[in-house]
């Protein structure tokens, strides 16, 4: 959604430029406001604040090696399994050794799995290529 669609989506409640300021950290936000905002993005509150907080953290898009995946629990073996085919298929890179996703993917796949981000990524860290920052 751009920020012109923002203003009208929201009735001209954010106001482009102020969510423009928002996104450059030049403006703060109440906490209302932004649980509101993430509801017009489509998204819970805490799933943003997430985002947010993994790319403060320096958090890359997590890299799987893909010989770990069947070292990982079963069902996140399974789901992740399951994904990496998927998306390298579309991808046209079933060869690589390595594969990197969105940390938005493995929000997904962690509800998929029954488990919490945290936990899902605290599973996976042997498969991950680096250390990832916690959530």
């Amino acid at each position: 959604m751009t920020l012109r669609e923002v203003g009208i989506v929201s009735n001209g409640r954010f106001k482009p430029t102020a969510v423009a300021a928002y996104e450059r950290a030049e403006r703060g936000i109440s906490l209302e406001r932004f649980c509101d905002l993430a509801q017009l993005y489509g998204m819970g509150p805490e799933r943003l604040l997430l985002q947010i907080m993994w790319r403060i953290s320096g958090g890359p898009e997590p890299t799987i090696v893909r010989a770990k995946v069947p070292e990982l629990p079963v069902g996140e073996a399974d789901v992740l399994g399951s994904f990496i085919r998927e998306v390298s298929r579309l991808r046209g890179d079933s060869d690589d050794e390595m594969i990197t996703v969105r940390i938005q993917d493995l929000e997904v796949l962690a509800t998929v799995s029954g488990h919490q981000f945290g936990e899902f990524l605290e599973h996976l860290r042997p498969a991950l290529v680096s250390e990832t920052p916690p959530p």
